[in-house]
C-alpha cells in the first residue's frame, strides 16, 4: 500500500499514521510504503507550501479565506486549481506507482488526491485509489468521483462529497486516529476542568487569549507551540498563575494529553478534532481559521459533536457549564454512545476498484441502439471425438465460476448514477451462459445466439453459448457488448476464461520495446510531435467529409432483425502465401476481397472504416481493458478493372489512411469527448459512427498462432462476429488463429437489397488467388485453383 501525506501541518501525517496503524494491524505482513507529494514537487515545495500558508491564515486571513471561497463555488476556479495541482502533483507520483506497484493507494493530503484523479482520468492509475481526508468537511480538492472511495466520518461530510462529486463512493468510517486515542477507561474527579488548547502544529489562533478565556471559566489549561513569541507571553500568563497552565514547545504524547484532559478546545477543529472525539473528550471550536477551519466547525457544531464558540467570553460560559459534573458526564456519555462508523481496515479492504468509463468505449455505449446494438463476439470451434463424453455447458460453466472474476472485461459492468464507472461485479454462470447445449449450422447459431444475444453492459455485458456441429465439432460462441472492450480485448479475457492453457497465451505480437528516456526536453518534443500528429490526422477526418449516400444499400433499412452471419476458414499459411505473392499484407488481402466483391458497373469508391489498435505498440499496456482503437476511413476503390491494380490501390489507399494522422486525430476528439456532457456524447456517436460516415467495417486481428486448447480438445478455427452500425450493411472481421484465417461477415439483407455479397467474396478470393498464381484447396469447400 502507498500511503501519499503532505507536510502542511501534522494533521496529513496524523491521519497516513492511523491509515498505516490500521492496516497493519489487520493484515501484518502488508508493506506500506508513505511518502510525502510536496517532496517530489520540486526542491523546497514542502518549505515553501507550507510558508504560504502559514502567513496567508496568520497576516492575510481575508485572502485564504478568499481562495476557498472561490475554491467551494467558483467551478471554472475550482476545475483549474484541480488541473494545475493534478498535473504538478502527478509528477510527484508516478515514479512511486511504477517503484512500488502498490495494490492499494491512500492520500490523506489534498494534493495527492488531485494528482491521483489526474492519473486515473489518464490512464495511469491502474491500483485501486481512496482518500482519507484529515478535515471533517471535505472540501472540493477531497472530492474526486474518478477515485474508489472517499471515507469520511459523518452522514453530513457524505452528503458534502456527494455533492461535489456525484458518483463518488463514500463510506462513513470511525475517526481517523491511532487506536492510541481511545476513552479513559473513568474520567478522573477533579475539582477544576483540565483544559487542553490543541492548536495544532501551526499553533494558529490567539493562544494568550483563549488560556485566559479557560482561566477565567476556573479551569487550568494546557497548551503547546512552537512559535517563540507566543510561547513567551504564555510563560507570562502561568506566571501569574502559578499551578494552573503548562506550557509545551511539542506534546510528544498527544494521545495521552487527551486522554487526560477534561475539555479540549481547538481552533482548527481538524486531526485535533478527531483526536478528542474519539477520546470522547467534549470538544470546543474558538474563533476557527478561515476557510476550512471555519466549515469543520460548522459541520461538528451541526451534528452535535462539538460546540462553536465566537470568542473569548463564549468560551468562558461554555466552559463554565461543563464545569458542573452532571453536564459534563452527559456529555462524555452521548460522545461514547455514538454509533462508530466502519472500521477504517475493513472500510480500505471493502472498496472495489471502479473505473471513470473511456470515451473509446462510452462511443459504443451511446452508439448502441435497439435496431442495431453494438455487440461483437466470436465462434470458438473446437475439435473433439464422435465418442467425447464430454459435458461441453458444464465444463464452461465451471471456467465462468473459477476464472470469470479475475478477468477484469468479464468482471465489470456499468454503473451510470452520477458519472458513469465501471463497478466490480461476480459473474455468475447462471446468468451469462445458456446451459443448454444447442445444434444445428453453426453460421444460424451465430446470428441467433451472437448477433440477437441480449447483452446490457448495465447488467449481464456478455453472454456465452454452446453449440455443436456435427460430431466431431463443438462451438462456444461468445456475445460481448463492444463498450467493454475491443476484439483484442475480448478475445484475450475469452483465453484467459476458456483455455486449459489460460493466462499463458499471448494474444496477437507486440511491438520489440523502444529505448525510453526520462530526459524531459524529449518527452517535451514527443509530446509536441503528437500534439501536431493529432491536428493533422482532425484536419484529415474534416476534408474526408461524409460517406455518399447509396453508395452500398438503403441505410435507412435494415438492423439487427435482418442481419445474418456467414463464415469463411482459410488455411492461415496459404493466406499468408498468397498476401507474399502480391506483395502486401493480410489485411490488404481481405480488404482488397472486399473491394473486388463490391465491385459494379458505376462504382467508383466505398468508405470503409478500419479500427488500428494501439495495443501492438510499443509502449501499448497489453492487459488493458477496454476499447484501445482507433480507427481510419479508407475509400477502397470498386470501379471495375484488373485485380492486380485494385490491389495496389487498396494497399495505397490504406497507407495513406494511416499516414494521414486520421488515427492520432480521432482519438483526440474523443479524449476531449469525454470532457462533455454525456448528452452531448450520445448526439455525437450517433452523428458520427454510422452511415453518414462510412458505409462498411472491415477489421483484421492478430491471434494466436500457437496450439491451444478447451477441455482437451483443440481449438481449430476462430471466427470473430463485428457489429454493424446504423445505416452500414456490411462488417467483415478476420482472426488469424493457429492455422486458419477465421473471416466471419456481418451482413443486413434489409439494408443490401439483392446484392448477394457471399457469393461475390468466394468469386473475389478465387480472383486474387488466380492473380497471384498461388494453387491450393480451400476448407470450404472450394476446388485447387491455379
Amino acid at each position: 500500500m502507498l500511503l501519499l501525506s503532505g507536510s502542511i501541518g501534522a494533521g496529513h501525517h496524523a491521519a497516513a499514521a492511523a491509515v498505516a496503524e490500521a492496516i497493519g494491524a489487520a493484515w501484518p505482513e502488508a508493506e506500506v510504503v508513505t511518502s510525502d507529494v510536496l517532496a517530489g514537487m520540486g526542491t523546497g515545495a514542502p518549505r515553501t507550501f507550507s510558508g504560504i500558508y502559514a502567513t496567508c491564515v496568520r497576516a492575510l486571513p481575508w485572502l485564504y479565506g478568499l481562495y476557498y471561497w472561490l475554491l467551494v463555488h467558483v467551478g471554472f476556479f475550482r476545475a483549474g486549481t484541480r488541473t494545475v495541482l493534478g498535473r504538478w502533483s502527478a509528477r510527484s507520483i508516478t515514479p512511486l506507482l511504477a517503484g512500488h506497484r502498490p495494490d492499494l493507494v491512500v492520500a490523506t493530503f489534498p494534493e495527492g488526491v488531485a494528482g491521483l484523479g489526474h492519473l486515473r482520468r489518464t490512464g495511469r492509475l491502474p491500483a485501486r485509489a481512496v482518500v482519507v481526508p484529515s478535515d471533517p468537511a471535505p472540501q472540493p480538492l477531497w472530492c474526486d468521483a474518478d477515485l474508489d472511495a472517499v471515507l469520511v466520518t459523518t452522514e453530513e461530510a457524505a452528503r458534502r462529497v456527494r455533492r461535489s462529486a456525484p458518483g463518488a463512493t463514500v463510506p462513513v468510517v470511525r475517526w481517523p486516529v491511532r487506536a492510541a486515542f481511545s476513552p479513559p477507561a473513568v474520567d478522573p474527579a477533579r475539582s477544576r476542568l483540565r483544559v487542553l488548547v490543541a492548536a495544532g502544529s501551526f499553533g494558529f489562533g490567539d493562544l494568550p487569549t483563549v488560556v485566559h478565556a479557560v482561566l477565567a471559566a476556573g479551569a487550568d489549561a494546557v497548551v503547546a507551540t512552537t512559535e517563540e513569541p507566543v510561547r513567551a507571553r504564555l510563560d507570562t500568563v502561568a506566571a501569574a498563575h502559578p499551578g494552573r497552565v503548562e506550557v509545551h514547545r511539542w506534546i510528544d504524547d498527544p494521545a495521552t494529553a487527551t486522554r487526560s484532559a477534561d475539555v479540549v478546545v481547538t481552533t482548527g477543529g481538524g486531526a485535533s478534532a478527531f483526536e478528542a472525539l474519539a477520546c470522547a473528550r467534549p470538544l470546543l471550536v474558538v474563533d476557527p481559521i478561515p476557510g476550512h477551519g471555519r466549515d469543520n466547525a460548522r459541520l461538528l457544531h451541526r451534528a452535535g459533536l462539538a460546540r462553536l464558540c465566537r470568542g473569548p467570553s463564549d468560551l468562558t460560559a461554555a466552559l463554565r457549564r461543563l464545569a458542573d459534573p452532571d453536564v459534563h458526564a452527559a456529555r462524555v456519555a452521548a460522545l461514547r454512545a455514538r454509533a462508530p462508523g466502519e472500521d477504517l481496515a475493513a472500510a480500505l479492504a471493502g472498496v472495489r476498484g471502479t473505473a471513470r468509463m473511456r470515451s473509446e468505449d462510452a462511443l459504443f455505449w451511446h452508439a448502441s441502439t435497439e435496431r442495431v446494438p453494438q455487440v461483437l463476439g466470436a465462434r470458438i470451434t473446437i475439435a473433439t471425438t464422435a465418442s467425447d463424453p464430454t459435458d461441453w455447458p458444464a465444463l464452461v460453466a465451471d471456467r465462468v465460476r473459477e476464472r470469470a472474476a479475475a478477468i477484469p472485461l468479464l468482471a465489470r459492468r456499468l454503473d451510470e448514477a452520477g458519472i458513469p464507472r465501471w463497478v466490480p461485479t461476480v459473474p455468475d454462470p447462471h446468468r451469462h451462459l445458456d446451459l443448454v447445449l444447442h445444434e444445428g449450422d453453426a453460421d444460424a447459431l451465430t446470428t441467433v445466439h451472437v448477433v440477437g444475444a441480449p447483452v446490457d453492459p448495465r447488467d449481464v455485458g456478455w453472454r456465452l453459448t454452446v453449440t455443436r456441429q456435427g460430431p466431431d465439432r463443438v462451438s462456444v460462441l461468445a456475445a460481448v457488448h463492444h463498450s467493454l472492450g475491443d476484439g483484442l480485448a475480448v478475445t484475450d479475457a475469452l483465453v484467459r476464461l476458456l483455455t486449459d492453457e489460460g493466462a499463458g497465451v499471448p494474444v496477437g505480437r507486440r511491438a520489440p520495446d523502444s529505448p525510453t528516456t526520462d530526459d524531459a526536453r524529449t518527452r517535451h518534443r514527443d509530446r509536441v510531435r503528437r500534439g501536431r500528429r493529432s491536428l493533422v490526422g482532425i484536419a484529415a477526418l474534416a476534408r474526408a467529409g461524409g460517406a455518399r449516400r447509396g453508395a452500398l444499400g438503403d441505410r435507412s433499412r435494415g438492423g439487427a432483425a435482418s442481419t445474418r452471419i456467414v463464415s469463411r476458414v482459410r488455411d492461415a499459411a496459404q493466406v499468408r502465401a498468397l498476401a507474399r505473392a502480391l506483395g502486401t499484407s493480410t489485411t490488404v488481402v481481405v480488404a482488397a476481397a472486399v473491394a473486388e466483391a463490391l465491385a459494379a458497373p458505376g462504382a467508383t469508391t466505398v468508405r470503409a472504416m478500419v479500427p488500428l489498435t494501439v495495443r501492438l505498440r510499443a509502449d501499448a499496456d497489453h492487459g488493458q481493458t477496454g476499447n484501445r482503437t482507433a480507427a481510419v476511413a479508407v475509400d477502397l476503390p470498386v470501379a471495375p478493372g484488373p485485380v492486380g491494380r485494385r490491389v495496389a490501390a487498396v494497399a495505397a489507399a490504406l497507407e495513406r489512411g494511416r499516414a494521414s494522422g486520421q488515427a492520432e486525430g480521432s482519438a483526440a476528439v474523443l479524449a476531449v469527448l469525454g470532457r462533455f456532457p454525456r448528452w452531448a456524447q450520445r448526439g455525437f456517436a450517433h452523428l458520427t459512427y454510422g452511415g453518414r460516415f462510412f458505409h462498411l467495417i472491415v477489421s483484421v486481428m492478430p491471434g494466436v498462432r500457437r496450439p491451444i486448447h478447451i477441455g482437451g480438445g483443440l481449438v481449430a478455427e476462430v471466427v470473430p462476429v463485428l457489429p454493424l452500425a446504423e445505416g452500414v450493411g456490411v462488417a467483415v472481421g478476420a482472426i488469424a488463429w493457429g492455422r486458419t484465417l477465421g473471416l466471419g461477415l456481418a451482413l443486413d439483407d434489409a439494408m443490401l437489397g439483392d446484392v448477394d455479397l457471399t457469393e461475390r467474396v468466394d468469386a473475389a478470393w478465387a480472383a486474387l488467388i488466380r492473380e497471384a498464381g498461388v494453387a491450393f484447396e480451400e476448407e470450404n469447400g472450394a476446388h485447387s485453383k491455379g
